[in-house]
Formats: C-alpha cells, sequence, structure tokens
C-alpha cells in the first residue's frame, strides 16, 4: 500500500480515494495547479487535506463559511490532525492562541476567511511560515458569472503573487463552463489541471410541486411521515426560518432555525445539535448547509425557491451524501419568482450584474417549470450530457407525475405511498 492509502486508511477510515482524488493529490504534491468540480460528497476536502498531512508546512484553507470552518476543524481535530480556523467569530483570546501555534509550528490545516486572508497583518505573519498549499474553496465566489459572487474573493490573486511557488487548488461543487475559465484566470493559476467530475447524484430523487395556499400544511404532514430522519428545509428569508421553525415546534415536530442574524454561538449551537442527531430538522436559510459533514440527511425541501440552479443543486446536495436513497423536494410559485426578481433589482449594484441575476433566475424558473427530465435539466446546466428517463424525478415517473397533476402530497417519486419502505 502507497504512502497516500495509509495516509486515507490512518486518518479518514477508507480504502479507496473517491474518482479524481488520487489524481488531484498528486499533482498538487508535484507542485501543480488545480481547479476541481467535484460534486457534493465527492471529497473535495480530502483533496488538500491529505497533501497537508504529508508536508512539513502550513496549508491554507480559504472558506466563506463560519459554519464550514467549524465543521471541518472539529471533524479534524478529532482525527489527531493540527487545524484551526481564523474568522470573525473568533475572540481576541482565541485569536492569539492560534498565531501563537501557528508560530511554533503546530498547525497543518489554517482555514481563514478571504477577507483575514489578504489582510495586510495576516499576510505579513504568514510571509516567513513554510506555506506548503493553499486551497479556494467555493471557488466560485470569485466569479462575477458564479451564483454567489463576493467581491472580497477577487482579492485572493495576491496570494499567489505572494506565494508564486505554491501550488495552489480551487474547488467548487458547482461551475458552468464560463465559470471555470474565470477561476482560473481570476486566481491567476499556472497551467493548472482542470479534473471535472459528473453532477449526477443516482441516489438523489427530484421533485417539483406547486406552492400553493396549503403548503405549510403539506409540508407538515410530510415531516410527521418522516419521523426520526433528518432533514433540512431551505427558506429564503431569516425571518421566514424563525417562523417556520417555531410553526412546527407548535405543531408537534422538534426543528431549529439557522441563519446569519443568530449569534455566533446560537449558529454553532443548532449545528451541533442537528449533526448530533438530537433535533431532526433544521429551517435554514442560504447560510446552512455548504461543508456540513451529516451523511444521513435524508430529504431536503426548498420550502422558498432559491435564486439559481447552482444554489439548488449544492443545497440540495446536502441530501444522501452516504449514498442512501434521498429526496430534493422544491415548492414552486410564482410569488418566489416575483420576490427574487425584485430583490436583484433592488439589491445587485451594477446592471451587468442584474442582468447575470436574471438569467440565472429565469433558469431556475425553467427548471421548476418545464415538463421533461429534471435530472437531465440540471445536468445539462452544467454542461454533463445525460439521457432521459432518469427513473428518479417527478417527470421520469408516472405516479409521481399523475399526483404532479392532482394537487400532489409532498412526496418522492419512487416511494409507494401504501407501502413506504419501497422504493
Amino acid at each position: 500500500m502507497d504512502r497516500l492509502h495509509l495516509i486515507l486508511q490512518r486518518y479518514f477510515g477508507h480504502s479507496a480515494f473517491n474518482p479524481y482524488q488520487q489524481e488531484i493529490i498528486r499533482d498538487l504534491l508535484d507542485g501543480r495547479d488545480v481547479l476541481a468540480v467535484l460534486a457534493t460528497g465527492g471529497g473535495k476536502s480530502l483533496c488538500y487535506q491529505v497533501p497537508a498531512i504529508i508536508g512539513d508546512g502550513i496549508t491554507l484553507v480559504i472558506s466563506p463559511l463560519i459554519a464550514l470552518m467549524k465543521d471541518q476543524v472539529d471533524d479534524l481535530q478529532a482525527r489527531g490532525i493540527g487545524a484551526e480556523a481564523l474568522n470573525s467569530a473568533c475572540s481576541y483570546t482565541a485569536t492569539r492562541r492560534i498565531l501563537s501555534e501557528m508560530d511554533e509550528g503546530l498547525i497543518q490545516i489554517l482555514y481563514v476567511s478571504p477577507e483575514k486572508a489578504v489582510s495586510d497583518d495576516f499576510l505579513q505573519r504568514i510571509a516567513s511560515m513554510p506555506v506548503t498549499l493553499i486551497a479556494v474553496d467555493e471557488a466560485h465566489c470569485i466569479s462575477m458569472w458564479g451564483h454567489q459572487f463576493r467581491p472580497e474573493y477577487r482579492s485572493l490573486a495576491v496570494l499567489k503573487e505572494r506565494f508564486p511557488g505554491v501550488p495552489m487548488v480551487a474547488l467548487t461543487a458547482t461551475a458552468t463552463p464560463d465559470v471555470r475559465d474565470d477561476i482560473a484566470r481570476q486566481l491567476n493559476l499556472v497551467n493548472p489541471s482542470v479534473y471535472v467530475g459528473s453532477f449526477n447524484r443516482t441516489n438523489l430523487r427530484y421533485t417539483v410541486l406547486p406552492k400553493e395556499e396549503d403548503a405549510y400544511e403539506r409540508l407538515h404532514t410530510f415531516l410527521r411521515g418522516r419521523k426520526g430522519e433528518a432533514g433540512i428545509v431551505y427558506v429564503g428569508t431569516r425571518d421566514g426560518a424563525e417562523t417556520l421553525a417555531a410553526r412546527l415546534r407548535a405543531g408537534g415536530i422538534p426543528a431549529l432555525p439557522y441563519h446569519a442574524g443568530m449569534t455566533a454561538a446560537a449558529r454553532a449551537e443548532a449545528q451541533d445539535r442537528f449533526i448530533g442527531g438530537k433535533v431532526g430538522i433544521v429551517c435554514a436559510t442560504s447560510a446552512f448547509g455548504m461543508g456540513i459533514d451529516k451523511p444521513d440527511v435524508r430529504f431536503v425541501v426548498h420550502y422558498d425557491m432559491p435564486k439559481t440552479l447552482e444554489a439548488y443543486y449544492q443545497e440540495s446536495g446536502r441530501a444522501g451524501r452516504d449514498g442512501g436513497e434521498s429526496d430534493c423536494i422544491l415548492l414552486y410559485g410564482d410569488d418566489d419568482a416575483r420576490r427574487l426578481r425584485s430583490l436583484i433589482d433592488r439589491d445587485l449594484p451594477s446592471e451587468f450584474q442584474r442582468e447575470i441575476a436574471r438569467s440565472k433566475l429565469q433558469s431556475m424558473v425553467d427548471y421548476c417549470t418545464a415538463a421533461g427530465c429534471r435530472r437531465k435539466a440540471l445536468l445539462e446546466y452544467f454542461g454533463e450530457r445525460f439521457k432521459e428517463p432518469c427513473g428518479g424525478c417527478d417527470a421520469c415517473v408516472p405516479a409521481a407525475r399523475d399526483r404532479r397533476k392532482n394537487r400532489p402530497e409532498i412526496d418522492h417519486p419512487g416511494r409507494d405511498r401504501a407501502n413506504p419502505a419501497s422504493g
């Protein structure tokens, strides 16, 4: 058994790599830049974690979400790997401790927010440190063509300037061909290896249902029927997350809210209780999900329509990371589309950005209103060809089509209502 497989088995308990993981790791160990587009559950984090264990220095991981950092750091520390995170949630005391451990060479993997990564004080601090790898997670955030453009990501190219000989890996689960090209250009990747895995999650079943006045009652009935299973209900606003979670609790279904307006402590508690199985349902905004390592999420319900197919693919992909059959259910109503269009016109600063956002929203609406295979539409959006019928969406399963036409209950296309264990 070679060194990579020994590390994989010893630290992570796996006997084999997922597709492209080993190739990516070998390229990085050879000093080559890499752009990797791997579906949720494809093991993006291992692509930099294994080289970090092999290397003698420190691996910097640029991450946009505190929830992702916390989950990753907790997991790595439990495996005996030196990992920490620097972000806005860190207290002064914690920050001083982490910086001291960096100076002492005790940290193998440091997660850092994009704002912190490009700050003058941080760049000065790490200038003399043995940085061996730089990983940019959620790399689609650097592209104005992407669905979650973050201006602070544009400054990350300075890391390539400061550490020209250090390999950089850009990682994302969702990037169209245009976005991939833009990521490589904006990060100044040098002749990068490009790996694009399949976007097809065969264990996920896709359903789109009309969002009507009785949407809450139908959701409540669905959740009662899935008692004991873990699920995420995505909503569009912070108030919506709070209100829906409270209403579900009043209706006898334990549920917690999660959104960016909560305190760091409250978010951490909700995340820990959900991952630990103490509460089965989280009503969340888009702030929850990326990097959350809970493999047994059996369903994701979008109570409100997301803005883009990228966001939908990423959020629905929280389901079934253990490979088990899981459901992705989206409630669609024209009111959601109108609300999102008004937010685009109100919040985006330039007409260029508004045009991109409107186009992406229209693709989302087209997905919801089309009569054809859901899986085919998703995969082709990301440049992957697929032959229908898939046998795992409401458009391809006759029984599901019939229910959809007839004020259906929330249900997945492969489940026999008389025998919930089937499908």
